[in-house]
């Protein structure tokens, strides 16, 4: 389908605006008061590579919105359906251009109606949140789920959710679980944190802490705020083997910095057990800590 068809010429035509063309004139300064330094200009787009979704991608990274625009535009009449779900996010969001919620609703039933996993993962969370539309917890399992089934790893935690509370139909705790593993396969952070406290818990699975370790620490890895502070914990407690304070004050240093509510707290608990030479010898650490994409 061709977008001019779905949205006619007049919104094509607004995919083309920049966001400083849909912003009213500011106000005239006092005289007295120094005039700012202009807002630095777009970065030029990057080098094509060939997949007009990727170039679209890396022109919104570069904050480079006309490209992304055009780039979307032509991933879709490319028969790439999800041009149009993220030309959909943009209006949504009101990245590049004015907010138009309605619109991209449009967008994202074009490319649901292409096969886009996920579009149809953002048109059930629509209706899981009553974004728009009517709340129906039924429609939204059906149509996350279906994009699970597509292999879409924010589908897959969200299915296992719904699935695991028995929202919109039967719980299905043993399903839910193969969501979860399949969607931290992919790197989903939360499902990742939602197997932790499972196998922690037994909920739904066996108890097994040596498994729930195992996931908080690939969250951990990635620089999610709670696999860092739990991670932190284990080496306090010595719930893990025996208590290494250093490696506590590492990890709830770096979980404080991506402010976890209680990561501060434990990092001056910690401190203040330490020498000094271990508390810097640890500070260092911290900041030469990367995380892994």
């Amino acid at each position: 389908m061709n977008l001019r068809l779905l949205l006619g010429t007049a919104v094509i035509c607004a995919f083309s605006m920049s966001a400083s063309a849909q912003t009213k004139a500011p106000a005239p300064k006092p005289p007295q008061e120094k005039s700012q330094p202009a807002a630095p200009a777009p970065a030029a787009a990057p080098a094509s590579s060939g997949d007009p979704l990727k170039d679209g991608l890396a022109s919104l990274e570069a904050r480079n919105y006309e490209a992304a625009l055009k780039s979307f535009n032509e991933a879709y009449s490319a028969g790439k359906a999800d041009g149009a779900f993220y030309l959909g996010r943009m209006l949504e969001l009101g990245v590049g251009l004015q907010v138009d919620p309605e619109k991209a609703r449009m967008l994202y039933l074009a490319a649901a109606d292409k096969g886009s996993a996920k579009a149809l993962n953002r048109i059930g969370l629509m209706a899981f949140r009553g974004e728009g539309v009517l709340q129906d917890y039924k429609a939204a399992r059906e149509t996350i789920c279906k994009a699970a089934d597509l292999g879409d790893h924010d589908a897959r935690f969200n299915c296992a959710g719904l699935l695991a509370q028995g929202q919109g139909g039967d719980k299905d705790p043993a399903k839910a679980m193969t969501l979860y593993e399949k969607a931290a396969e992919q790197g989903h952070i939360g499902a990742m944190n939602a197997l932790v406290y499972a196998y922690r818990d037994g909920t739904g699975v066996q108890q097994d802490a040596g498994k729930a370790r195992g996931y908080f620490e690939k969250a951990a890895a990635k620089g999610n705020p709670v696999g860092l502070f739990e991670i932190g914990a284990l080496y306090e407690t010595g719930s893990a083997g025996a208590p290494d304070l250093a490696k506590a004050h590492l990890y709830y240093n770096l979980a404080s910095a991506r402010q976890h509510p209680q990561a501060s707290e434990a990092l001056q608990r910690v401190s203040a057990a330490l020498a000094p030479t271990e508390v810097e010898k640890a500070q260092a650490e911290a900041r030469a800590w990367k995380a892994i994409p």
